[in-house]
């Protein structure tokens, strides 16, 4: 997903909006937090929103696995112009999004993001 967040914001005519949802185990499991952190500083069309299992005392994001409040917080609604983009271990993709099929094609939408309006055609598992 960096990659991606990279190629939009290197544009400055690119006007994206891009919204990260990054559900992890700890806050010490997040891969590259401080360079998301930054970009997100320094990019408005960039919103990043972590959640984790077991948050530390200090934690200020969200807890838990992704739910339908996060994602209807944190994610542009349905619509022909919105592009969901789902990565992760295969118990979070069944939960968010359905499994890719065997053959490993995009697969039937499912689970939370069908549940939220989303469709097939706004919704790219990798």
């Amino acid at each position: 997903m960096l990659q991606i967040i990279e190629a939009i914001l290197k544009n400055p005519d690119d006007n994206t909006q891009v919204s990260l949802i990054y559900a992890n185990v700890s806050p010490d499991d997040i891969l590259l937090k401080q360079k998301l952190d930054i970009l997100a500083a320094s990019r408005p069309n960039l919103k990043i929103f972590y959640t984790v299992d077991n948050p530390t005392k200090n934690w200020k994001g969200g807890v838990g696995y992704v739910s339908k409040d996060m994602a209807l917080k944190g994610l542009p609604g349905p619509s022909d112009d919105t592009l969901i983009l789902v990565c992760g271990p295969p118990g979070m993709m069944h939960h968010i999004s359905g499994d890719k099929a065997k053959d490993r094609s995009q697969g039937e939408l499912r689970g939370l993001l069908k549940d939220l309006g989303y469709t097939e055609q706004m919704v790219y598992k990798f």
